[in-house]
């Protein structure tokens, strides 16, 4: 995985968190597979191994501050 997919974490993590509001993780986890199978720019970087850094993301994104 490169910068350019990590950064592509940060974005989608943060983003779902903000479309997705308060569901949990666990609540929104297989629509996000399916999104990120989509948007991935490289398609060796399976949602294995991008899941870990997307969650990071999200969970960094305040639901509070989505939400204002």
């Amino acid at each position: 995985m490169n910068t350019d997919d990590v950064e592509l974490c940060r974005i989608y993590g943060q983003m779902s968190r903000e479309y997705f509001g308060e569901r949990t993780w666990s609540e929104c986890e297989a629509q996000l597979r399916e999104g990120w199978l989509r948007l991935r720019r490289d398609p060796e970087v399976t949602w294995e191994e991008a899941a870990p850094l997307v969650q990071t993301f999200w969970n960094l994104a305040s639901v509070e501050s989505v939400l204002t």
